[in-house]
């Protein structure tokens, strides 16, 4: 008996180990000149964004023929421009709101905010609150093209670099221009403006945060010589990070074309580079697999290039094992992901495709209802899902408060005192000299007076010295936007002066 037990755990022993099931391509469907697909937070229906402005639904593996948006009469498409992608926040199913990012009518970089209308599977026309626009009439390339909603449930917007050839007019480089950057807004804001988060790009047409742990990864397309893929681990996610361009394409001096070993202090290089010489021309950036039913791919960066049209896998950031996977997506637009964790890959071509072992993943996202009672969901997003059904919403917007001495001798610092007559989230701006001067967020509690020092920015603080040396004084205008617990706000604002 002891024998017979010792020779079948030979055999277990021997015996080849179960093999996951090979990845493969499931096609969802076939679009015109799709650009993204992306789901709302919790919800079991796929978004595919068309070029040429609209946004179509996929329900239960059915395309609904009515469009959920239509643009197409607002932009200008073709080449690199069109309705390039879209976005929706962690409150959707209760604030209905959402923003789309495209090339207007003409040819600036525009990023707007949209509303669902009574019926879930259709925007509202009526709708529509511009975020903020880029010029951007020299050029029809580099537009950039991506939202996501990061870690911290603020809005980031991937901007190209303007285009023409080498970046002519050094936008990446220049903090003052929104081009060639990673962009950050808080929506949720009405006095928000989009400020720089990440430098130095040259057109980070997709980009995406690791669901799982918050980590930044960036596919920035190259000009001459070079693909690259850029990572920032959380919790920073890159902030205040340059990534070379144009003194650098991928790991390349821009102008020599010399390998360089080392990036030079503050900045910071790719983590996975690929060459036009093996075929690659415009890389494009893909996620983290955390789809459980892909275990082959679990915790690799699934990524690939339009011109190659291989699909890549990487684990980040040493990227040790970046290799095909052995799946190949003619004219690759796109990556996406929905709201279970599952991969897409989109085909400018028309077809979008599901990575899949052949097995569901377990997840049953729900279709996301109306607002209560049927009708449109409220003009305003709520900052915390806000609203529980069954009880009428709290509507009573917040009184804010902001005092400060209207004269002061500030070159670091300047004070201000809040408070808010419930518990309130506060941002504070301040802006002078045609540019941010500071920004600060503080929790409030209910009628407490806080006092808040606001950091001058280095770039105000050397602008602030020398609109000094010629005038008496610099004007600066403070604001103030409180949120309540339920989404509602209100503004306040001030002006004082920087004395001499």
């Amino acid at each position: 008996m002891r024998r017979a037990g010792t020779l079948l755990l030979a055999f277990f022993a021997l015996a080849p180990a179960a093999r996951a099931a090979p990845v493969t391509l499931a096609q969802v469907g076939t679009f015109s000149s799709p650009t993204y697909v992306t789901s709302p937070p919790g919800d079991g229906r796929l978004f595919v964004v068309e070029q040429g402005g609209r946004v179509r639904v996929v329900r239960d593996g059915a395309t609904l023929a009515r469009p959920f948006l239509d643009v197409s009469g607002r932009i200008v498409a073709g080449g690199e421009q069109g309705l390039l992608s879209i976005a929706f926040p962690s409150d959707y199913a209760a604030s209905g709101l959402l923003y789309a990012y495209f090339t207007n009518a003409t040819g600036d970089v525009e990023v707007d905010e949209l509303r669902r209308s009574a019926d879930p599977d259709v925007a509202d026309p009526a709708y529509q609150r511009t975020l903020f626009t880029i010029n951007h009439r020299e050029f029809g390339n580099h537009n950039g093209g991506q939202l996501q909603f990061g870690p911290d449930g603020v809005l980031y917007a991937g901007t190209g670099d303007g285009g023409g050839g080498g970046d002519p007019h050094n936008n990446a480089q220049n903090p003052s221009s929104l081009l060639g950057k990673l962009l950050r807004i808080d929506p949720r804001d009405p006095l928000a403006r989009p400020s720089a988060f990440a430098i130095g790009l040259r057109n980070p047409w997709r980009f995406s945060f690791d669901r799982q742990t918050g980590d930044l990864v960036i596919g920035d397309v190259g000009q001459d010589r070079v693909e690259e893929i850029d990572f920032a681990a959380a919790p920073a996610r890159g902030q205040g990070a340059n990534y070379g361009w144009n003194r650098f394409e991928g790991n390349e001096d821009f102008s020599t074309h010399t390998p360089v070993t080392n990036p030079p202090p503050g900045f910071t290089f790719p983590v996975v580079t690929h060459t036009h010489t093996a075929g690659w021309c415009s890389i494009t950036g893909g996620y983290v697999v955390r789809d459980p039913n892909l275990p082959e791919l679990a915790g690799r960066y699934v990524y690939g290039d339009y011109c190659k049209g291989d699909l890549y896998a990487a684990t980040l950031p040493a990227a040790s094992d970046d290799a095909p996977i052995g799946l190949h997506v003619a004219a690759l637009s796109s990556f996406g992901e929905d709201a279970c964790g599952e991969v897409y890959a989109t085909s400018l071509n028309g077809p979008v495709y599901r990575l899949t072992s052949g097995a569901s993943n377990g997840c049953a996202a729900p279709v996301s209802a109306p607002a209560p009672g049927g009708g449109a969901p409220p003009a305003g997003p709520p900052v915390n899902g806000g609203g529980a059904s069954g009880a009428a919403p709290d509507r009573t917007a917040p009184t804010v408060r902001l005092t400060a001495a209207r004269r002061q001798r500030a070159r670091r610092t300047i004070r201000v005192t809040l408070s808010c007559d419930e518990r309130c989230t506060a941002a504070l701006r301040a802006r002078g000299l045609d540019r941010r001067a500071a920004l600060a967020h503080r929790t409030l509690a209910p009628r407490a007076r806080v006092g808040v020092r606001l950091t001058l920015t280095r770039a105000f603080q050397r602008a602030l010295r020398r609109s000094l040396r010629r005038h008496r004084s610099v004007a600066l205008i403070v604001r103030v936007r409180a949120v309540d617990a339920a989404g509602n706000g209100r503004s306040a604002a001030l002006r004082l002066s920087v004395l001499r």
